[in-house]
């Protein structure tokens, strides 16, 4: 069943990252586990699942307010650059190591949530960040990043990235 959901899942992001013409598939190889093979040259640029990646990989508690939090700070950190960066690899990860369908899933959720606007992050200062750190580099650090702190939940830190 789950190795059935991840052929299923490698199938739809490579569908979503697929150009309009798509070029012959490389046989190199990203990513094996079992049944389930990623091209090295797969790309996932898709800002919904990119920001789920982010949940999924930053989101150590269930806490639906802290995948929303992730979530928005990563739409909000794509937004600042005008780009989303291929994210294919850790999507590879993900995937291949210990793979949670119920954590994945719930990283999707807190995306749409955001997206659609059914779900307002709280309190409002966090809506501001555009990057995710771990809190205790934010306090360790010698430069003065920690005045761009928005908000901590957790031991993350959600900030504005230096201009």
């Amino acid at each position: 069943m789950i190795r059935a959901l991840l052929a299923c899942l490698v199938l739809a992001l490579g569908g979503c990252a697929a150009p309009v013409h798509p070029e012959p598939v490389s046989s190199a190889v990203l990513a094996v586990d079992g049944e389930v093979t990623i091209p090295a040259d797969l790309i996932v640029t898709s800002p919904r699942l990119c920001a789920a990646l982010a949940v999924y990989d930053l989101a150590d508690h269930d806490d639906w307010g802290l995948r929303a939090t992730i979530a928005l700070t990563a739409l909000n950190g794509f937004r600042t650059a005008e780009r989303v960066p291929n994210c294919a690899a850790g999507v590879a990860a993900a995937l291949t190591q210990e793979f949670s369908t119920r954590r994945w899933q719930a990283a999707l959720d807190a995306v749409d949530a955001v997206t659609s606007g059914s779900y307002s992050v709280s309190p409002d200062a966090c809506t501001r960040a555009t990057a995710v750190a771990p809190l205790s580099s934010v306090v360790n650090a010698e430069s003065p990043s920690a005045a761009r702190v928005h908000c901590v939940i957790y031991n993350l830190a959600f900030v504005s990235a230096a201009p």
